[in-house]
C-alpha cells in the first residue's frame, strides 16, 4: 500500500507547481510545510491544514513520510480536499493514515504542505 502514497503524493504534485525549499506563510502558493510526529501505537491519523483569508481555494498537496513512519502497514486511507464537511470545503486538504499492523511505530513523522490559490471556496 506504499505505492498507493507515493502516488497519491504525485499526483498531488502535479496539480500545482514544485514547492520551494523554504515556503512561505500565506499568499498564493505553496504555504509552510507543517511536520507532524505521530504517537506511536496510533493506528488511525486524520490531519487537515486550512489556506490562508483571501487564498482559500487548495489546489494541490503534497507529503513526505519518515522512513520509520511506513512500517507497521503504513497506508494512505484518505487524501483531498474536506468533502466530509457541510457543505463541502475547497479552502483544505485532509489527509488520513492507517497502520493496521500494531500501530505508528516510534519515531514516526509526516510532512505535509498545501498550494492555495485566490477565489471563493
Amino acid at each position: 500500500m506504499r505505492h498507493t502514497a507515493i502516488l497519491t503524493a504525485l499526483c498531488a504534485s502535479l496539480l500545482a507547481p514544485a514547492a520551494p525549499a523554504l515556503a512561505k506563510v500565506g499568499g498564493v502558493g505553496w504555504q509552510t510545510p507543517d511536520t507532524e510526529n505521530v504517537p506511536a501505537g496510533t493506528t488511525d491519523f486524520f490531519y487537515h491544514i486550512a489556506c490562508p483569508n483571501g487564498f482559500s481555494v487548495v489546489n494541490g498537496a503534497a507529503f513526505a513520510a519518515s522512513q520509520s513512519t511506513v512500517a507497521n502497514g503504513f497506508i494512505l486511507t484518505g487524501s483531498g480536499p474536506r468533502l466530509d464537511e457541510q457543505p463541502p470545503s475547497y479552502a483544505e486538504w485532509a489527509w488520513n493514515w492507517e497502520w493496521p499492523n500494531g500501530g505508528a511505530p516510534s519515531g514516526s513523522q509526516v510532512v505535509m504542505n498545501i498550494y492555495c490559490k485566490k477565489g471563493a471556496p
